[in-house]
């Protein structure tokens, strides 16, 4: 029942990218909004839709082993904070261009840049950590 269970969170997984992605080009085909406006709405579609491919892929990995994996949730976590930076540039980008954004704004946007740039070190860091203390332990079992 649990396997039956799995599969079917990944089928939704699965079925809510393949939209995601189709409403985003769609949307981008369709618009009326100016391209960069479209194309930066664009870009947040197709992250988000990698981001739910992401989750997929750890349900799925569940089952050639069911343990609980780390890495995919800290490469899930560097991609939304990628899509959340590329987001505050297109705000001010878009922004700057429409009118001057005042200072308060500016500096709250850039707030935002400087955690989530900070988020993706980290989880970059822990990532990397993983990856080499996983291949100590490997050697270790292996030599």
């Amino acid at each position: 029942m649990e396997h039956i269970l799995h599969y079917a969170v990944a089928f939704i997984l699965l079925a809510v990218a393949a939209y995601v992605l189709y409403r985003t080009g769609l949307d981008l085909a369709t618009t009326d909004e100016p391209f960069a406006t479209a194309a930066a709405s664009a870009v947040n579609g197709v992250l988000f839709a990698i981001i739910v491919l992401e989750v997929m892929r750890t349900v799925v990995a569940y089952f050639q082993q069911p343990v609980l994996q780390l890495q995919p949730f800290l490469v899930i976590g560097i991609i939304s904070a990628v899509r959340e930076i590329l987001a505050v540039g297109a705000r001010l980008s878009l922004q700057g261009s429409a009118h001057a954004p005042s200072a308060p704004d500016v500096r709250d946007e850039l707030l935002v840049l400087a955690v989530n740039a900070a988020v993706v070190i980290g989880l970059a860091l822990a990532l990397v950590l993983i990856r080499r203390l996983g291949g100590m332990t490997d050697d270790r079992l292996n030599g």
